[in-house]
């Protein structure tokens, strides 16, 4: 699961008065909740009872992309992730997660598409060297696998414990 979000009256300010986020925040407090206990249906529909004007809003369509990730709604997913980019361009979870949703429904070269287009916004992210790694051994080219990870492990040292345990990076340790 991706993120589990704690929230509170600052994360609605200014968008919203006082008055208004109360019920907004009761079912996305709840969402989050049922998430963490693997209940998707009731996060789900938690969502669905935000009031209709609200449910644009970032901190709404962030937990229903959880809410998506758990119940293997991709294409739902993949849609409020673009959005999201647009609204928070300097945000590099939204290509992450719109990466990992298109990876579902559509495959590596597509979800690899996504990343290529946000690695030069987000230059020292190396989550996104990482899982185009992934994507890459997944597709047997494992020369260039071997290659992103590397740049990967420069960025973030600590995606080196990640990579021993995902699965997606066999045919790289198979090759050594």
């Amino acid at each position: 699961m991706g993120r589990v979000y704690q929230l509170n009256y600052c994360d609605f300010m200014p968008s919203l008065p006082p008055t208004d986020f109360i019920s907004a925040l009761k079912h996305l407090n709840a969402a989050t909740g049922y998430l963490g206990l693997g209940m998707h249906m009731e996060a789900w529909n938690e969502l669905e009872e935000v009031d209709a004007d609200k449910r644009a809003l970032k901190k709404v369509l962030n937990v229903r992309i959880e809410v998506c990730r758990a119940l293997e709604k991709w294409e739902m997913m993949a849609e409020i992730c673009r959005h999201l980019g647009k609204v928070e361009p300097d945000e590099v979870g939204h290509p992450l997660n719109l990466a990992y949703a298109v990876r579902r429904f559509q495959g590596e070269q597509p979800a690899a598409s996504v990343l290529e287009q946000a690695k030069p916004k987000f230059p020292t992210e190396g989550l996104i060297p990482y899982n185009l790694a992934c994507y890459r051994a997944v597709s047997g080219m494992v020369a260039e696998a071997k290659e992103l990870l590397a740049e990967a492990f420069t960025l973030d040292a600590s995606l080196r414990m990640t990579a021993l345990d995902d699965q997606d990076l066999v045919g790289v340790w198979d090759s050594m």
